[in-house]
């Protein structure tokens, strides 16, 4: 669609499609990178601090960097969490576009068995589909989730 670019259209989509799993392995990683950190068995590095390239040597260092990774990871994650209850609010499940996003990205299934399925042209169901990523993706902008540069530009490489 020509609305955004289609960098960030994936991007969104991929979100969409995670949703469910995405909270849960970024609560597991803070989980398991405090677990390390606190590993006592762990080997404990160099007593210097850090070395001359700029890594740290530190089992202390490593794990404070590795927690503080995984909590901002985390912290994304609820973000677009809160995009998508918003989504919901917009585009209940019984509304066209909640319709078909939760058929697509929760129950996995294609434009073309959503259009057999429905009755509706394939056509329809991508627009809803549109409908409902485009405005998935300004929320995620408006949020902080997409660089200003990628909806600029669609650089392809976005992290989102």
């Amino acid at each position: 669609m020509g609305v955004i670019p289609e960098a960030v259209y994936r991007l969104v989509e991929k979100r969409l499609r995670g949703r469910g799993k995405q909270i849960r392995k970024a609560e597991e990683a803070v989980a398991r990178a405090r677990a390390k950190a606190t590993d006592i068995s762990a080997p404990s590095g160099s007593a210097s601090g850090s070395s001359r390239g700029g890594k740290p040597e530190s089992r202390v260092e490593r794990g404070v960097i590795a927690i503080a990774r995984a909590e901002r990871r985390l912290e994304k994650v609820r973000k677009w969490e809160t995009v998508f209850r918003k989504m919901d609010e917009i585009f209940p499940p019984e509304s066209n576009e909640g319709y078909v996003a939760g058929m697509i990205y929760g129950n996995g299934m294609s434009q073309a068995d959503l259009a057999r399925f429905s009755g509706c042209s394939r056509q329809t169901i991508k627009i809803r589909q549109d409908r409902y990523v485009v405005r998935a993706a300004f929320l995620a902008a408006q949020a902080g989730l997409i660089r200003e540069e990628v909806m600029a530009d669609g650089d392809t490489d976005q992290k989102g």
